[in-house]
């Protein structure tokens, strides 16, 4: 199957959020003239009219997570004056109960930060706007300021919910001298095998660690996930696998399991005993110290490690088990609620927020945004961007909270402790009936 016929098939499928509410409808079309809506003048008791309050506009969209939300906070403001932004911190954890609440009782957000992959449930229950008409206006203007394939997460049965800001996925970064030492070519894509000698050339001519991933479930199952993804999509069967359709004795998590071990016994993977359990901050500076080759990390870090290193880094692809790379991922976005007070109103921010400007800050913290309008002359980012055309963002998994914590968190490293396969799959195959009944 191709890289497009994959995302072609993701845009049609989406994972299920275990919630439930409802919302109020709106009016989904835009305003003829694409301004927001504004509230009438109020007589003064002198018998003139005072000037129209500022519109407000409730922003629930603040994710601290990213250094440049602050400033791209406050620049905002600083270009609306004519709106009373309100902008308010999100708690990841939570958000699900937060627009539930806000949109069922009836006074929601303006405006939330969500991730378009996972607008399914929200779309399914008619609490989302329907953003269709206003990036489709003046033939297509808004629509195609947006990279292609990140806004296409958000489109369900070819409507538009969610407007992506940036995206998410793992990236491997490698030391260019130690490559060059161990007489190794960095490649864009490389395949397992290719990967594999790659690490015995460094382990053997330099004598540094070939690779090192952290030991938080949600890095080191990139192992395992990549694999799996990877080797379904080379038998046309990553949809089948995103749907829980796929067993665990077809093959592809016994092959990932294996390949994953080999790596690991092979002293490949930094530090070699103890790499169940290193950290984040321990691999990154191992890395900048020279002391590993290959660094596992999310795309929005890649720059600043880059920038800190006193070698050159290029930054490379996920190796493929199987015939292609997938990768696994996402973005992140906003959306507006059905009963939005002032829709046209929200969409101006967003239009704002998401314009070349306000996106130049995300970009000059070292975070790749999703407006393709803006030049990008750093040559990583420059790479990092064109890894998208690879995003494959559905995950069976995460579906079930004990199914994700067992295949994120536990089963590689029970099986390289010493568990037997047999008993390890079975028990990822049970969460994954039980959780697809």
């Amino acid at each position: 199957m191709t890289k497009k016929r994959v995302f072609g098939l993701a845009l049609a499928t989406a994972l299920s959020l275990v919630v439930s509410a409802c919302g109020g409808a709106n009016n989904n079309e835009p305003a003829a003239s694409g301004a927001a809506s504004k509230p009438a003048a109020s007589p003064s008791a002198s018998g003139g009219e005072k000037a129209p309050a500022p519109v407000k506009i409730k922003f629930f969209g603040m994710n601290m997570a990213y250094t440049s939300m602050e400033e791209m906070g406050a620049e905002l403001q600083k270009k609306m004056p004519q709106y009373d932004i309100e902008l308010l911190t999100v708690d990841t954890g939570t958000i699900d109960t937060s627009i539930r609440t806000g949109i069922a009782g009836g006074s929601p957000a303006d405006i939330y930060f969500y991730w378009p992959q996972n607008m399914a449930n929200i779309v399914k229950d008619k609490l989302a706007l329907d953003l269709t008409p206003y990036l489709e206006a003046n033939g297509g203007e808004w629509k195609n300021t947006f990279t292609p394939e990140l806004l296409d997460l958000g489109k369900i049965d070819g409507k538009y919910y969610n407007v992506p800001f940036g995206s998410a996925y793992p990236v491997i970064l490698v030391n260019n001298e130690i490559f060059e030492k161990a007489g190794v070519e960095p490649k864009q894509e490389m395949t397992w095998a290719e990967f594999m000698a790659a690490c015995e050339q460094i382990k053997t001519k330099t004598g540094v660690s070939p690779f090192a991933v952290s030991s938080e479930p949600d890095r080191q199952s990139w192992l395992i996930r990549q694999g799996v993804m990877s080797l379904a999509n080379g038998d046309g069967k990553l949809e089948a696998l995103s749907k829980g359709e796929v067993a665990t004795d077809s093959g592809y998590y016994e092959t990932a399991l294996n390949n994953i071990k080999d790596l690991y016994k092979k002293g490949y993977w930094y530090p070699g005993e103890g790499a169940l359990n290193i950290t984040r901050d321990e691999i990154n500076a191992a890395f900048l110290q020279g002391k590993v080759g290959m660094l596992a990390e999310v795309a929005g870090t890649a720059l600043s490690i880059s920038e800190k290193a006193e070698f050159g880094v290029t930054v490379v692809k996920w190796p493929a088990m199987g015939p292609e790379t997938v990768l696994l991922g996402g973005a992140n976005g906003y959306f507006i609620p059905a009963n939005a007070a002032n829709p046209d109103a929200a969409v101006e921010v967003l239009k704002t927020l998401l314009g070349s400007d306000i996106q130049s800050i995300h970009l000059s913290h070292g975070y790749p945004p999703a407006n393709r309008t803006i030049k990008v002359e750093n040559p990583v980012l420059q790479q990092i961007m064109t890894f998208t055309e690879d995003l494959y963002p559905f995950e069976f998994h995460t579906k079930e909270a004990k199914m994700k914590s067992y295949y994120e968190g536990e089963m590689v490293p029970n099986y390289l402790m010493g568990a037997k396969i047999k008993d390890v799959l079975g028990q990822l195959d049970k969460l994954r009936e039980n959780a697809f009944k």
